[in-house]
């Protein structure tokens, strides 16, 4: 027994010295031995207590020795000798394991087994055998070390056999109480500490609210459990808010948790142009027994310059685009200005703005150059590399930039017209593309086929190069299909990023110094250099179809029918001049149609008077044409206006 004993405490002293928490419980009560076998040898009550002394691991287990005494009267005393003892004494020791919950703040709930060989005396003479015990607690937390609260157990002991010849079983009930010291001390407080993936992108401040970019992690150095615990963060003049990063349901003393680093930046990030760090808070709210408790942990967190990006999404470049800065807005003001002033109605209003826009940067003398530190042909393949991207007013103010910057410049210029826009980020191309419309008809005739043009998800879209911006905005069209339809026909997967869809997500960042630094081109020389690009797109999407349409008028011979797709054709071009001819020429063959597109373009002319002549010959000789009856009064209330 004594051996046995040794052993038990010699264990428990070698692994406390590792442990953090150790409880010492006290369990007096009454013992009630009416499960006994055989023949009943005790009175129906006796008393005793158990005392377990344990280690915590885990924050819920409990392990450690187990002794006590148990006092039994025997049923007989009245008829026992002088010599012989009324009571039958048991001295318990053993191991006992149990585990331990904490239901509430003030509550603390265990249950357990325990078992070991037990000395019964009496008469003088001692016995030895096993003894088992299963025993539940629930108690009151006075405070954090000491708890008293009830118990009851089952307890068996055995005679001369391991199990099924109890000479007293049955529930003791019960008192408990509870202390608990530290190995190690409390500090009495709760710190934190961060860990973060890398620098924070001022480019993407605003996608931290929801999208983590470390970890948190909690430490609870206070003298109980803590529980309920709220985790934000905050750091003066650059967060909007104290944002709320994650919650906690209970940490155990002398542990950890972790939850998601979140944070609601604004937009004074974006003033870091070198890589730099800012101060913060992680503010813990927590309770303690039932008490609120709060508490502020400074830390740092490292920032990028606002240039910097890692291509792990390029979804991301969007952030870039910016449609309030005032010299993206002075500058694509000013171009799309002078388109105003030179528009051809017949044509696509956005293809048109689209060049302007075009020509306006190249005109302005802002140029590609690949002489970037972070060459967009190589690091924007690989998203472990850092790169450096220009804001649209640095290469405004540069005059040059990587294939991105000046597709982002481009892209934000498109955006601020309300032009919708997308790129495609491709291995040596960065590809913008302009929104013309809703795919139809009316779209596609303005093109000779579709082989030029990209069709996506119901929208038409013309493809550019930004490689083959300064070679003007044919040739970069032009690259920018053969790149494109090469891909699609290798099978190459392609990322066809729409600017307004990419915001949802990744929200423009809006940075900019505000300052007005741009030198604007000659309106003279822009209009005559979009004026030379819309004669070779027109020459390239209608000369073919024109041709054509000539070559059987030659060899069918002549027919209104012929002339009318003729007119139309140079109507679609913007050719009003060569278009009147032909329709003049179908009107005398008596084509209604000619005289009603003759009067239509006269309108456009403002003409009001020859289109008032054409619209009522169609009416002498069609009395009820509905076309031109509409036009006829719609041009008279704008003659009296």
């Amino acid at each position: 027994m004594k051996k046995v004993f040794a052993m038990i405490l010699a264990a428990f002293i070698a692994v406390s010295g590792f442990t953090l928490e150790i409880n010492v419980k006290a369990s007096p009560g009454a013992f009630f031995p009416f499960l006994s076998s055989g023949e009943q040898k005790y009175a129906a009550a006796g008393g005793g207590a158990f005392i377990d002394t344990g280690i915590t691991l885990f924050s819920y287990l409990n392990v450690g020795p187990e002794f006590g005494i148990q006092i039994l009267p025997k049923s007989n005393k009245e008829e026992l000798k002088d010599e012989e003892d009324p009571l039958f004494i048991m001295v318990p020791v053993g191991v006992q394991v149990g585990a331990l919950i904490y239901p509430f703040s003030r509550m603390e709930m265990g249950a357990g087994i325990a078992f070991g060989a037990y000395a019964g005396f009496t008469n003088g003479k001692s016995h030895y055998a096993p003894w088992y015990r299963a025993y539940a607690d629930m108690d009151f937390r006075i405070n954090t070390k000491l708890s008293v609260g009830l118990n009851v157990s089952w307890f068996d002991c055995q005679y001369n056999t391991y199990w099924g010849n109890s000479p007293a079983a049955g529930l003791t009930a019960g008192l408990v109480i509870n202390y608990k010291f530290d190995t190690k001390k409390a500090s009495g407080n709760v710190d934190a500490e961060i860990d973060c993936e890398e620098s924070v992108f001022p480019l993407l401040y605003t996608i931290y609210k929801n999208n983590p970019f470390g970890t948190i992690t909690v430490n609870n150095h206070e003298t109980a459990e803590i529980r309920n615990v709220v985790v934000k963060f905050r750091s003066e003049g650059y967060t909007s808010s104290e944002l709320e990063c994650g919650t906690i349901k209970m940490i155990h003393k002398h542990r950890s948790e972790s939850v998601a680093f979140c944070a609601d930046f604004n937009e004074k990030l974006l003033r870091f142009s070198e890589n730099g760090q800012i101060s913060g808070e992680i503010v813990i709210e927590y309770e303690l027994l039932g008490d609120e408790k709060v508490s502020v942990v400074p830390v740092t967190v490292s920032v990028y310059n606002r240039n910097t990006v890692r291509w792990f999404d390029p979804a991301m470049i969007s952030s870039f685009v910016n449609t309030s800065s005032q010299e993206v807005l002075e500058f694509s003001k000013y171009a799309v200005g002078v388109a105003r002033n030179h528009l051809r109605t017949g044509l696509n209003r956005n293809l048109q703005f689209s060049m302007y826009l075009f020509e306006g940067i190249n005109t302005a003398g802002i140029a590609y150059e690949n002489t970037s530190d972070t060459p967009y042909d190589t690091v924007h393949l690989d998203s472990n590399i850092l790169d450096y991207v220009q804001y649209p007013y640095q290469t405004i103010t540069y005059r040059s930039g990587d294939k991105d910057d000046v597709g982002i410049l481009y892209l934000s210029m498109l955006e601020a017209v309300g032009i919708g826009s997308a790129y495609i980020p491709m291995a040596d191309d960065f590809i913008v593309a302009v929104l013309l419309g809703d795919d139809s008809n009316s779209i596609r005739n303005m093109f000779d086929g579709t082989d030029r043009i990209l069709i996506v998800d119901g929208k038409v879209w013309l493809p550019l190069s930004m490689a083959e911006i300064g070679k003007g905005f044919i040739a970069s069209w032009g690259k920018g299909v053969e790149l494109v339809q090469n891909a699609i026909e290798m099978e190459e997967d392609l990322d066809f990023i729409v600017v307004s869809d990419a915001w949802q997500m990744y929200p423009p960042s809006g940075f900019s110094t505000g300052e007005s630094n741009v030198k604007m081109p000659s309106e003279r020389v822009l209009a005559a250099t979009v004026d030379n690009v819309l004669s070779q797109y027109i020459n390239q999407e209608f000369g073919p179809k024109i041709s054509e349409v000539q070559y059987r008028i030659k060899t069918e011979g002549a027919s209104s029918d012929l002339y009318n797709q003729l007119g139309m054709l140079y109507v679609r071009a913007g050719l009003y001049q060569n278009a009147m001819a032909v329709y003049e020429v179908s009107a005398k063959m008596g084509s209604i149609p000619a005289m009603n597109n003759l009067g239509n373009i006269c309108t456009i002319l403002n003409d009001y008077k020859a289109a008032l002549g054409w619209y009522k010959k169609v009416i002498e000789l069609d009395p009820t044409n509905a076309t031109a009856l509409r036009n006829l009064e719609r041009i008279a209330a704008e003659l009296e206006n």
